[in-house]
């Protein structure tokens, strides 16, 4: 048996995509994982499995009992220890994000101009300094859509209670 966190990508945002915690807890639950808990309302879950968790199913379950499409990225316990203690940046949590995905791609380009902004490309996630904050970056959708489509980001403050929990 295995503790494993659960990064589901884009619900209970802005009001859009609304899967409630108790819903998605319960859809683990379905799947026979175990010692199941969820952190905040947007979409962290660290449980227990037995065998290796799959993604897609839990992206079938939450789609057929919610009819939210979205995707699931799976991280070992020791995986997600191993990308949060890389974060090369310091300061308040809530400006320090780590972008997690299955596999960072090569080539990827940072833009120049992001004034006080950092951005550093690790081999595991990206990591971002927002002096301004989440909503104020100066990354742009065409820069996102250089990863997969199940990378998904966190503040640092949120990584932390998800290491916490497992």
């Amino acid at each position: 048996m295995s503790r494993y966190v659960a990064l589901v990508r884009g619900i209970n945002v802005g009001g859009n995509s609304k899967v409630p915690m108790p819903v998605l807890r319960s859809i683990f639950e379905q799947l026979g994982h175990t010692e199941v808990a969820t952190l905040i309302n947007s979409g962290n879950v660290v449980f227990t499995a037995s065998g290796t968790p799959r993604a897609d199913a839990i992206e079938k379950r939450i789609a057929d009992e919610t009819g939210v499409t979205t995707r699931v990225l799976i991280l070992t316990a020791a995986r997600l220890k191993k990308i949060a203690a890389a974060m090369p940046f310091t300061g308040e949590e809530s400006r320090l994000i780590v972008t997690f995905m299955q596999t960072v791609p090569s080539g990827v380009h940072i833009p120049d101009d992001l004034g006080e902004e950092l951005v550093q490309i690790g081999s595991d996630a990206v990591y971002q300094w927002l002096p301004q904050g989440v909503s104020d970056s100066k990354l742009k959708p065409s820069f996102w859509k250089q990863f997969p489509p199940e990378s998904t980001g966190r503040n640092i403050r949120t990584v932390t209670k998800l290491i916490d929990l497992l």
